[in-house]
């Protein structure tokens, strides 16, 4: 355990001086320490403060385009390494103009400094030649073939082209860029004179080249006008070439016009149906129209109204058109003619609607039914057929007639052979067409006796009973004709008696020399001969004689002259 011993003792004098002397020597030394450690002092503050408020340059001025990096913004090389934009605050666009700020993160530390970017050099420009049909304009970016900045550029016409005169112009185009730096150069464009559009009207007629080629010499067509249906409207391309560049011109083809017509006055029966276009008259227009009743007219129901027909063309235009029906009901029944009795022989078939017809007061359009589903053809017999035909009222007429089958007891082939037998004694080779036909109608007329009536079932039936036997009636006359006639190799037909006015008559049409005639071989009484009479002189005949020879051309095959 240490101690400490006072005492009361007081120095020397001499010591006292000792000690003043040492403490002399001691402020000699530190004071010039102290003044060189002040001095570093504040220069090291001064280095950090150079440093740290100086690392970054205030401003930077760059041109237009330039890249820039974080690094260009620190004044020491030290720094450059680390210096980084500082994240989401510095905003800017080398090839925009104008001062942006800029945050610099050093470190821990970031510093502002700003961006001044500068634009001082003029646009780069060249321009084209361009053509245009007329009254097409260009847009001022189609001539121009190569434009160059490192900034957004604005191009505007200085001297602008006027697309409505037809030739050569120059025109100016300005270049400007965002510094306000500005190229101007010069330039053609020739206007051609072709329209681009023409518009007509649907039904006008066809446009000649100069519609579309109206000041231009060198246009060649390439489309056919001719080609263009003018009664459709519709878009319609019509190309030319021009110096060897084709430019094509539309044709608007318009309907702008509704159609045309009137109404009618229409006088008929309920329950015939007319169609729209049955009501109008005088109907026109440049396209096809579509006809429809605006409502239903029902034409069941008799009276009198008015009915609108609604007129619609291809292009869309509208016409109503009003008429006036009057309809009266149908009572009265169709009329059912030509009908009669029919005898055919065993297998032979019956065409049951030749020459009978049915008419009616109204319905025009009218057919008629036959029931023959009692008929046996292929046994002898009597059988009832009904003839029926309702019109469009529902008025209906039935009319029976009585089948009657035969048993035929002979061929066709026995026909024949009895006609080569008659033929081989009054005609041969060495006569006429005309000898041939005279021979056999004189032969008929001559060998067959005229009997009343006979039983007309079949033309065969008749020809062969009025060879074999020699006796018959006009019916047997005209079929032995027919089957001589026929067998020599005669062109040759039956004919009927049109209308029936006192009783059934019948005759041929024989082809002699390449000419129909007609050929009676029935003598009359008063010793009328018919050979190869022609059509006006059987008429003037028949005309006097109760229409002896009356028939209807329409039902045969060929028009006697």
């Amino acid at each position: 355990m240490g101690f400490q011993v006072k005492t009361n003792r007081k120095p020397q004098p001499q010591a006292k001086a000792k000690a003043k002397k040492k403490v002399r020597s001691r402020r000699k030394v530190l004071i010039p320490a102290i003044v060189a450690g002040c001095v570093l002092l504040v220069a090291l503050g001064v280095f950090l403060y150079i440093y740290f408020e100086k690392r970054v340059f205030k401003n930077c001025e760059v041109e237009a385009g330039t890249p820039v990096a974080a690094e260009d913004f620190v004044r020491f090389d030290l720094d450059k390494s680390s210096a980084a934009f500082k994240y989401g605050t510095s905003h800017y666009d080398v090839h925009v103009p104008g001062e942006y700020p800029i945050e610099i993160q050093l470190g821990s530390r970031t510093y502002k400094s700003l961006l001044k970017v500068t634009d001082s050099i003029a646009p780069k420009l060249s321009l084209i030649n361009r053509e245009t049909m007329y009254n097409i304009p260009l847009e001022v970016q189609d001539f121009v073939t190569e434009m160059e900045d490192e900034c957004e550029c604005t191009l505007n016409f200085v001297k602008a082209p006027n697309y409505s005169e037809v030739g050569e112009q120059e025109i100016t185009i300005e270049c400007k860029d965002l510094g306000g730096n500005v190229t101007t150069e010069s330039t053609y464009v020739r206007v051609i004179g072709i329209y681009p559009e023409v518009t007509m009207e649907a039904g006008d007629p066809r446009p000649e080249v100069s519609a579309f080629a109206f000041n231009e010499a060198d246009a060649m067509l390439l489309t056919p006008i001719n080609g263009i249906d003018m009664n459709a409207p519709g878009d319609y391309t019509v190309s030319f070439s021009v110096n060897g560049v084709q430019y094509d011109s539309i044709l608007h083809l318009k309907d702008t016009k509704p159609p045309k017509a009137e109404g009618i006055q229409y006088e008929g029966f309920a329950c015939y149906p007319l169609e729209p276009k049955d009501l109008v008259s005088g109907l026109t227009d440049a396209t096809s129209v579509k006809i429809e009743f605006v409502e239903d007219p029902h034409f069941e129901q008799p009276g009198e109204r008015d009915v609108q027909i609604r007129l619609t063309d291809l292009g869309g235009n509208e016409q109503i058109v009003t008429s006036h029906i009057k309809l009266e009901a149908d009572t009265e029944p169709p009329v059912i003619s030509g009908t009669k009795d029919i005898s055919v022989i065993t297998n032979e078939s019956i065409a049951y609607k030749e020459k009978v017809s049915v008419t009616d007061n109204a319905d025009k359009n009218i057919t008629f039914e036959v029931d023959n589903s009692e008929v046996n053809l292929t046994q002898a017999g009597t059988y009832h057929v009904t003839y029926s035909a309702k019109d469009g009222a529902g008025n209906e007429t039935k009319v029976e007639i009585k089948v009657t089958v035969v048993y035929k007891p002979y061929t066709e082939e026995d026909l024949w052979a009895l006609c080569d037998q008659i033929l081989a004694q009054i005609i041969n080779d060495k006569m006429t067409e005309k000898q041939k036909v005279e021979a056999i109608f004189n032969w008929v007329d001559w060998s067959i006796a005229y009997k009343g009536h006979a039983e007309k079932v079949s033309w065969i039936q008749g020809a062969y009973e009025g060879i074999k036997n020699r006796i018959g009636d006009c019916f047997n006359v005209a079929s032995a004709c027919h089957a001589l006639y026929t067998r020599a190799g005669i062109e040759t037909f039956m004919i009927e008696r049109y209308p029936i006015t006192y009783a059934q008559h019948f005759w041929n049409a024989v082809k002699i020399d390449g000419v129909w005639y007609h050929c009676d071989a029935l003598t009359k009484e008063d010793g009328t001969r018919f050979f190869m009479w022609d059509s006006a002189k059987i008429k003037a005949y028949s005309d006097t004689h109760r229409g002896y020879h009356y028939y209807d051309a329409s039902k045969y095959p060929v028009e006697i002259p």
